[in-house]
């Protein structure tokens, strides 16, 4: 009987291990080659590129304390965005755990769910432009080969293992 109490606890062990190594190879620890980057992810790292390389982009000091001011209230607005948004779908759920569900209620709240979504995704692109605008045509084209470069230099480096 210990024999097979044993068997059994390693077959279990293997399962819950094989699933759960499945599950993280399906959905990888990161952003892989799968996931889509939404707005604020865009704006976020092209921020994060132009401050990483402000010297070699020849940024000024007034236009970097610009462009981290941006960078902070936009996460600032995109973070409260987010839990406004987080809060109305417990809203809904709450309603929809009732005896008796108010669809009317629940409709209202959809709509601001995806209203608050849309603000989101407009707050990203708003900040992106302005991101942009902020940089010379030279700078522009100085980021875009920055660009290229480290794509070039990633693709590089994961064919070398």
């Amino acid at each position: 009987m210990n024999k097979r109490v044993v068997i059994a606890a390693v077959l279990i062990f293997s399962l819950v291990l094989a699933l759960t190594v499945a599950d993280a190879s399906a959905y990888g620890y990161g952003k892989d080659k799968g996931h889509k980057k939404d707005m604020g992810e865009m704006f976020t790292c092209k921020a994060h590129m132009i401050l990483k390389n402000k010297e070699e982009l020849g940024l000024s000091d007034d236009l970097v304390k610009k462009i981290k001011a941006l960078k902070v209230t936009t996460k600032k607005d995109l973070i409260r965005r987010k839990a406004e948004i987080e809060i109305i779908a417990i809203d809904i759920k709450a309603i929809m755990w009732a005896d008796v569900i108010d669809t009317e209620a629940a409709n209202k709240l959809i709509d601001a769910k995806y209203d608050l979504k849309k603000e989101k995704a407009k707050l990203s692109l708003a900040a992106y432009a302005t991101l942009v605008g902020l940089l010379s045509g030279d700078q522009k084209e100085k980021l875009k080969e920055i660009r290229k470069k480290c794509k070039k230099d990633k693709k590089g480096s994961g064919k070398q293992r």
